[in-house]
Parts: C-alpha cells; sequence; structure tokens
C-alpha cells in the first residue's frame, strides 16, 4: 500500500496546478487540472449515457487517466509554441486560434505525445504490479490514439468540457474571447451530440429560445453549469484549520475517484463502474447544502435552530458533540442535503436524475456494496489530505485523525491503506 500512498500523493499535485489556457488568458483563479478531469468524467459518463453502444465504465475511467500524464509534464497549451513576450502581442494572440500547417501540427502533437507519455510511465512507475496500472496506461492510450468507441467519443467530450468552461469564464469575465473557440468547435467537433450542445450555447449566447427538441439536452448543460460551483467551493473542513488554498469539493471528489479505482480493481466483489460513479457524486449536493464537518454537532444548543448561513459560521470547538447533538445534527444534514440533491438533479431526463440520486443515496444511507466501499475510500482518503496538510502546515491533529479514522473504517483493503499512512506518519 505504500506505492498507493505515493502515487495518490504524485497526482494530488494536479489540485494546486491551474490550467494553463485559463492562465494564459488572465483568467482569475481559475480551474485546476483535477477539476476539470471531475467533470470531464461526470460528463463523459453522462454524454455517453444517450449513446447506448458505449460502455460508461469505460468512459469515466478514459477520463480520470487523461490529465494524469500532466503530473509531470505540465499542462502543453495550442499556444506555447507561438507565445509572444509582450502583453499587447498576447492580448492579440489570444483573439486567434493558432494555425499550423499539416507537418507542423503533426510535429507538434507527436512531441506532445511523447513528452506525457513518458510523464505518465515515470508516474505508474510508483505503482507495484497491480490491475490500476495496466488499466491506467490503457486507457491514456485509447484516449491519446482514439483506439475504441469510447476512446473516440471521450477525446471529444473532454474537448467540450474545455469549450463549456471557456463558455463560463466568458459569461462571467467577457474573457476568454470566444470568436476563435467557435472557430476550433466548428473544425473540431463532428459527433452529432456534441455538436448538439454546440448548437444550445449558440443559441444561448445569441440569446435566442431553445427550440423542444433540445430541451433534454439543455437541461443537461444546466445540469453541468451547475456543477461548476464546486471547483470554486472550498471544503470546510479545511477552511476551519486555516489551510491556504483547500481543496475543493471538485478536487476532493476527483482524488476519491482515483482511490476508488485503485482499490476496487482488486475487488471481485464490487462493481466498479458503479463504485465509480457513486464517488464522482457522493457530495454533489453540495452544489445546493453546505459542506458539513464533524465540527458543527459540538456547536449546537438542543433547543435552538440552526440556519444554513449559520452553519457556514461554525468555527471548530475541541470536544466531542454529546449523543443529543448529534442526533440533532444527523436530523438537519439528512434534511438538507435530501432537499439539496433533488434540487440538483431538477430538470435532468427522469432516468439520469434517478440514476445520479439513487447511487448518490447509496452513498449517504451506506447500502449496497459499492456505497459502503466508497464511503470507507472517502473517509480514507479525508485522513491522507489531512496528513498532507498536517506535513504542510502543521495545523492537523494527526494521531485524533488516526484514530477516528479507525473507529468508521473496518473493510480490511481500506484499514491497510490507513495503517500503511499511520506508520508513514511515526
Amino acid at each position: 500500500m505504500k506505492d498507493v500512498l505515493i502515487f495518490l500523493s504524485e497526482a494530488g499535485k494536479l489540485k494546486e496546478m491551474k490550467r494553463r489556457g485559463w492562465v494564459i488568458n488572465r483568467i482569475k483563479n481559475p480551474e485546476t487540472i483535477a477539476e476539470h478531469i471531475f467533470r470531464a468524467a461526470i460528463m463523459g459518463w453522462m454524454l455517453g449515457r444517450k449513446k447506448e453502444s458505449l460502455d460508461t465504465g469505460s468512459l469515466i475511467k478514459t477520463a480520470l487517466a487523461h490529465d494524469l500524464c500532466e503530473v509531470y509534464a505540465g499542462d502543453i497549451t495550442p499556444y506555447d509554441s507561438v507565445l509572444p513576450d509582450s502583453e499587447e502581442e498576447l492580448r492579440k494572440l489570444m483573439r486567434t486560434w493558432p494555425r499550423f500547417s499539416s507537418s507542423q501540427k503533426e510535429k507538434n502533437n507527436n512531441k506532445k505525445h511523447l513528452k506525457e507519455k513518458a510523464s505518465l510511465r515515470k508516474l505508474t512507475s510508483i505503482l507495484s504490479s497491480r490491475p490500476f496500472k495496466g488499466e491506467l496506461m490503457e486507457h491514456w492510450m485509447d484516449y491519446e490514439k482514439r483506439i475504441t468507441s469510447e476512446g473516440k467519443f471521450f477525446n471529444q467530450a473532454d474537448r467540450m468540457e474545455n469549450f463549456l468552461q471557456a463558455y463560463e469564464y466568458w459569461e462571467k469575465y467577457k474573457k476568454p474571447p470566444l470568436e476563435p473557440w467557435w472557430i476550433w468547435a466548428r473544425e473540431f467537433f463532428d459527433d452529432p451530440l456534441l455538436l448538439e450542445f454546440m448548437e444550445i450555447l449558440e443559441l444561448r449566447f445569441h440569446r435566442r429560445e431553445i427550440p423542444e427538441e433540445l430541451e433534454s439536452s439543455y437541461s443537461m448543460v444546466r445540469f453541468f453549469n451547475r456543477i461548476c460551483d464546486l471547483k470554486r467551493k472550498p471544503r470546510r473542513g479545511w477552511v476551519i484549520h486555516e489551510i491556504e488554498g483547500a481543496e475543493t469539493t471538485a478536487e476532493h471528489l476527483y482524488h476519491t475517484s482515483l482511490l476508488t479505482w485503485i482499490l476496487g480493481s482488486e475487488r471481485k466483489d464490487i462493481n466498479l463502474e458503479k463504485a465509480l460513479k457513486i464517488a464522482l457524486v457522493h457530495d454533489i449536493c453540495e452544489v445546493c447544502a453546505p459542506d458539513f464537518t464533524s465540527y458543527d454537532a459540538a456547536s449546537l444548543s438542543e433547543n435552538k435552530k440552526i440556519t444554513e448561513e449559520e452553519i457556514g459560521n461554525i468555527r471548530p470547538i475541541k470536544k466531542r458533540p454529546t449523543k443529543k447533538q448529534r442526533e440533532k445534527m444527523e436530523l438537519i444534514k439528512k434534511e438538507m442535503k435530501n432537499e439539496a440533491i433533488d434540487n440538483v438533479v431538477k430538470g435532468l431526463s427522469s432516468d439520469i436524475g434517478k440514476e445520479v440520486r439513487d447511487l448518490w443515496k447509496e452513498y449517504q444511507e451506506e447500502k449496497g456494496v459499492e456505497g459502503v466501499f466508497v464511503r470507507q475510500c472517502n473517509q480514507a482518503i479525508n485522513l491522507f489530505q489531512g496528513m498532507e496538510y498536517h506535513r504542510k502546515y502543521d495545523r492537523i491533529d494527526r494521531k485524533l485523525w488516526i484514530k477516528r479514522a479507525k473507529e468508521v473504517i473496518d473493510d480490511p483493503q481500506v484499514l491497510e491503506f490507513v495503517k500503511v499512512m499511520e506508520k508513514d506518519e511515526k
């Protein structure tokens, strides 16, 4: 398990790496690579679900794998080889899309591919002989070379997430300039479903009414817009501990999904596709609900009601909550989270909305093998991140965190991971 610990630490660097294209475009506090991977995985799954011939489990794995090479290779953009030195020339360049000859484009792509492949091999060399290791390289190569139908589709779905993020930044900041993005998108996309999404965004851009026949796809666009909020939502537990640049909910979901894949790939008793879906959506209610922490209950008065705003302002009290406080908080959490998930999936087609809600519910209620497994992976990745922050900021009581993790984790495989963390801290 030591190899898994090191791998997750390296993969966790993507939670601190800003997407280079947005940095070049001077976007304020742009998304990280990990945040992009999170929404790309959701989009790959849900868009792929509308195409009956595609394996959504494979799409999710491809999404989680596709940018892991950037841990060491960095985020390479089409602009890198032509970036000017002056700010004025840079602003001019951002209003166009770089044009290269076919031979130059092929040369750039080959150079990028070789650099990223070497980076991914370096990352996977950390791992011992695990099923995940081979799967990771296989799905990354599929994304790069578009070998299978899933690889071809996700290669475009990934670019659609880029395009949607560009559109969202333009709505907020009026940059990046959208004209070159429209030109690029019209040349790149050829999948009918993604072309439909392009049409919706273009109609929205021109403030035109969305036709009824596109309403189902439009509801999905709105859903993808909403979960973008998770890219900007720092987790309250880390904020309470005054962690600078605390991970966001989206980054946490990315990291939980990776641990679920690594450990789940070695389990015959688990439906890994289902487990990965649960890992991706288990905190999705936080689009509308507070990010509850273990400190909240100790701050409750037994009789006084508490508002969502007050929950957001709670600060740690270094004592264990009473049984009555815990019970009261559980009722508050259940009510708020149920209302929130209904709000989040509202508007989605009934089949997709039901799937998301059912998967989320399995996690919340610890039902089913997959729900219980992901719940324990989540506890383990929380502890892992706490240990990382302890080493960096020395603000986490690591002994207490390890003790509490071992009180709730009983899955032998996940418990072994926790014990390795404990040993590593001594």
